[in-house]
């Protein structure tokens, strides 16, 4: 078995495609990052569809950060559908930007929230590649130990048009520095923002 295949979350490309011709809500990204026996599950996604959305049912998940802004057009739009659902985070981020601290504080206190209550809950975009992948490789390289080049893989892997982002893969190493209380390695636009706008 290879390196690859042993990390969690990892899906062979062949396979991957295989699931997005049969299963509908494969194709907006939205797949399984981590899962606890509590019956705590991450997930990630794209902008849903109505098959997402009850997908998302489905699946139990409660709590939804939105990194794109849009759950009006979406989750909100389509309550219906998802009633158990809560947007906890709506907000529009930029994959050339940084994210906070602040956000990060967010995350982990909402992600440990869930992991020690044994909630499903979900974070997405609107492809679920490059602001959703970002954020999946921190979870990844914190709550799951994967190296930076391993978290790297899966953000290339289910990430599209991945060229227009070049500068992801530094701010994948500041988010790794900032794991583990380093000084950012990267030029100061590729770091972790600081609560007073400053990135170190």
């Amino acid at each position: 078995m290879s390196q690859k295949e042993n990390i969690p979350g990892y899906t062979p490309i062949f396979l991957m495609l295989l699931l997005e011709s049969q299963f509908p809500a494969f194709g907006k990204n939205l797949h399984l990052i981590d899962q606890l026996s509590n019956g705590f599950k991450l997930y990630r996604s794209g902008e849903p569809s109505e098959a997402d959305l009850r997908e998302y049912e489905r699946l139990g998940i409660k709590e939804l950060a939105v990194l794109s802004g849009d759950a009006n057009s979406y989750e909100k739009k389509n309550m219906a559908m998802v009633p158990g659902l809560t947007v906890v985070y709506d907000q529009k981020q930029d994959a050339d930007v940084p994210v906070t601290m602040s956000f990060l504080k967010w995350f982990d206190q909402w992600v440990e929230d869930a992991r020690s209550k044994g909630k499903a809950i979900a974070f997405r975009c609107q492809c679920g590649c490059h602001r959703t992948g970002r954020l999946a490789a921190y979870y990844q390289m914190k709550y799951q130990n994967l190296t930076m080049d391993d978290a790297w893989v899966l953000l290339d892997e289910y990430g599209k048009n991945m060229w227009l982002h070049g500068n992801l893969k530094k701010q994948i190493t500041s988010l790794k520095d900032y794991i583990h209380g380093r000084p950012c390695s990267q030029e100061p636009k590729h770091c972790v923002i600081d609560d007073r706008g400053n990135q170190k």
